[in-house]
């Protein structure tokens, strides 16, 4: 019993280091305001008390677990189970929409908006952007729509922020259509089936790898009868980030019947 308290310590405290350290890893790479970071902080804080919990029972001699009656110990593992077969399952959904590939000459693209810092695309935007170009100029008869619309710190909108920079790269002002009242991803798609011919033609979504799954699950949603991602890469020091952050929007949505 004491052996097994001693790795339990080790394990709490192993933890408690990891999150803390990488959301030191996330403030100094892309500052205190970085999306879901505190996350981290939060959950090395409890991973801490854990921890901390685990030296104050071996130090008296006390198996942590008989504190605590019976009925609780079944309950908080069945829910610890639960949460995690969900969030297993929310990871594979987003891994299988990571590695998709699009068909060519689809009728439209639709790239969906990501922060803007005045009205310089983040790098999250950037990356779309990239992918968004390149497929525009291997698909010269395919019409792109830049979904996203202006938050705080935001001097314009993120489709005005991507258009300038789409003309930028000799991407024909006609080919490009501008939808600038959404705030989330449910929204990007919604809104931008007006700037769609009709409901029928072909459709890639444009957004980091991560996030591809979900994009494509709204617009399914929504009606889009073809509909194909087109990922983006991401940032790898922030990918655990935004994988976790993503694994619970996809719960969030799926419980609003979003997707």
């Amino acid at each position: 019993m004491k052996g097994m308290g001693s790795i339990m310590k080790f394990f709490w405290w192993a933890l408690c280091i990891i999150s803390l350290g990488y959301y030191l890893v996330i403030i100094s790479y892309a500052g205190l305001q970085a999306t879901f970071s505190r996350f981290w902080l939060l959950l090395g804080g409890i991973f801490l008390v854990l921890g901390l919990l685990c030296t104050w029972s071996q130090r008296r001699g006390i198996a942590l677990l008989t504190l605590f009656p019976v009925w609780a110990k079944i309950s908080a593992g069945l829910l610890a189970v639960f949460c995690l077969l969900l969030f297993l399952g929310a990871a594979g959904c987003i891994a299988s929409g990571m590695c998709r590939l699009p068909p060519g000459n689809l009728d439209y693209i639709i790239v969906l908006g990501a922060k803007v810092k005045g009205e310089i695309p983040s790098k999250a935007l950037y990356k779309r952007l990239y992918a968004a170009e390149d497929y525009l100029k291997k698909n010269p008869h395919t019409t792109a729509v830049l979904s996203g619309g202006q938050g705080p710190g935001e001097t314009v909108t993120e489709a005005k922020a991507m258009e300038q920079y789409l003309l930028s790269k000799g991407i024909s002002k006609h080919r490009l259509r501008i939808e600038d009242k959404s705030t989330d991803t449910v929204e990007n798609m919604k809104f931008s089936q007006a700037f769609l011919s009709d409901k029928n033609v072909s459709v890639g979504v444009v957004t980091n790898d991560f996030h591809v799954y979900r994009g494509v699950a709204v617009g399914k949603k929504l009606g889009y009868a073809q509909i194909y991602g087109i990922p983006a890469s991401s940032d790898m020091i922030l990918q655990v980030n935004y994988l976790v952050r993503e694994s619970f929007a996809v719960i969030k949505d799926k419980a609003a019947g979003n997707i």
